[in-house]
């Protein structure tokens, strides 16, 4: 009698449709290896410098726990910063029963893990499972996010979520997938934005990517889905500040600075100017000027109009900034704006700075590149939402405020689309790679 072959297991299935128990046991590697790096450094946390960006995220954060509100007392401008990171981080304090920064470095440390996981995915419908592999590991190993584990920062949480949207757009976008689908891309980029407000305008885009690929009842769902978390709390901020602000109050302040050609548009640079100009102060130390705040600095500028609030207020000079510079000096400030674009791709924080930190972001940068442009070659259309973030965020830099953390969200889409280089590179080397590991699967 011939033996009749047991079906497989529910695991042996999912390797299967993974390439096999090779490429489940090397993510599974890579994925414990990139958690210990971030585990290892949330045990090591950085010093945070007073008035950064990190310190406000924890003092806002301690608020909401302690004192169920967002504004810190006394803060000039309390609705400045992005909620996301400072309510989510608010609600490990509440889970692990008062304020543990180390529980959060933690959580961040298991949100980098998971990012890791959706970056195989996205690599795996790119180009199959090696280039899913490469992305995660590049990912894993990046030194500037093992870095960013050691504060409370929104970015670990944007990476998170932002490689969902994109993941789970690609899904939804299946034949035969439920039109409800298009919903979680929706939240996913709606959760994007109240971490880093510049993604706010993505839900056009996305709608229309919605109309393109699946018709209105897709494009309205994943509209009404983005609403959702966004809504509420841009309610609350429009009622306390007494006119409309979708999420944060930072928007003067970016225009301002971006615009403000003495200072070449860069943070730094622009906090230098305004030193000399209202503290008297030239030749400033790189320490120096880290440790002088910019709040004052700019309520300074601001005071211009002192009847309008200071947001307001930078608003209006940074327009007035922008129509001075276009039309008396415009080669000088279409050079301003191409400097910052580069400038916000440089590699992020004091790791992404090293020379060895810097030459492995140059690296996945290249190589994503190279990535896109295999994927347009092939005609898949899911390059056209990672080319409309990817370039979207760097023409949002150019004309607003280029930080160099801007680029650290979308670094995720940059190292899938590097799987797909090196799965080239592979695949015509070793011509006779077997099908299973370079195939685009159907579905997740």
């Amino acid at each position: 009698m011939t033996a009749v072959a047991a079906p497989p297991s529910r695991l042996g299935a999912l390797a299967e449709r993974h390439g096999g128990r090779g490429i489940v046991l090397a993510l599974a590697v890579i994925v414990l290896l990139g958690f210990a790096l971030r585990v290892d450094s949330a045990l090591s946390p950085l010093d945070v410098r007073p008035g950064s960006d990190s310190a406000v995220y924890a003092s806002v954060a301690e608020q909401i726990y302690e004192h169920h509100r967002f504004a810190i007392p006394g803060a000039v401008s309390p609705y400045d910063w992005s909620p996301g990171a400072p309510i989510l981080y608010a609600g490990v304090y509440y889970a692990t029963g008062g304020v543990h920064p180390g529980a959060v470095r933690l959580f961040v440390a298991l949100l980098g893990a998971l990012t890791i996981v959706l970056v195989y995915l996205i690599g795996r419908r790119l180009a199959g499972p090696i280039a899913g592999l490469v992305g995660a590991g590049l990912l894993a190993f990046y030194p500037t996010t093992i870095y960013f584990t050691g504060k409370l920062l929104s970015e670990p949480l944007a990476m998170l979520t932002l490689a969902g949207t994109v993941l789970s757009f690609m899904w939804a976008a299946e034949e035969g997938r439920s039109r409800w689908a298009w919903a979680v891309p929706g939240l996913l980029l709606g959760l994007t934005a109240l971490a880093r407000p510049e993604y706010l305008a993505f839900v056009v885009i996305f709608a229309l990517l919605a109309l393109w690929r699946r018709g209105l009842a897709a494009a309205a769902i994943l509209a009404v889905a983005f609403a959702l978390p966004v809504a509420p709390w841009s309610a609350h901020v429009s009622s306390v500040e007494g006119r409309f602000v979708p999420i944060s109050t930072g928007g003067g302040k970016a225009l301002f600075i971006g615009t403000y050609l003495p200072g070449s548009g860069i943070h730094l640079d622009v906090k230098r100017v305004l030193i000399a100009r209202y503290l008297h102060k030239t030749d400033v130390s790189a320490t120096e000027l880290s440790r002088i705040p910019m709040t004052p600095l700019l309520n300074r500028v601001a005071r211009r109009y002192p009847d309008m609030p200071r947001d307001a207020a930078l608003q209006r000079i940074g327009k007035q900034n922008a129509t001075h510079y276009l039309t008396h000096q415009p080669l000088d400030f279409a050079g301003m704006i191409v400097g910052k674009m580069w400038h916000m791709w440089m590699g992020s924080g004091a790791a992404g700075r090293s020379l060895a930190g810097g030459a492995y972001h140059y690296l996945a940068l290249v190589l994503g590149l190279i990535g896109l442009a295999l994927l347009a070659l092939r005609r898949r259309w899911e390059v056209v939402p990672l080319v409309l973030l990817i370039a979207g965020i760097t023409v949002l830099g150019g004309l607003l405020l280029a930080g160099t953390r801007r680029n650290v969200s979308l670094m995720p889409l940059v190292m899938a689309a590097a799987g797909v280089t090196v799965t080239a590179l592979v695949h015509r080397i070793w011509s006779r790679t077997p099908s299973r590991y370079l195939a685009p699967p159907c579905e997740s």
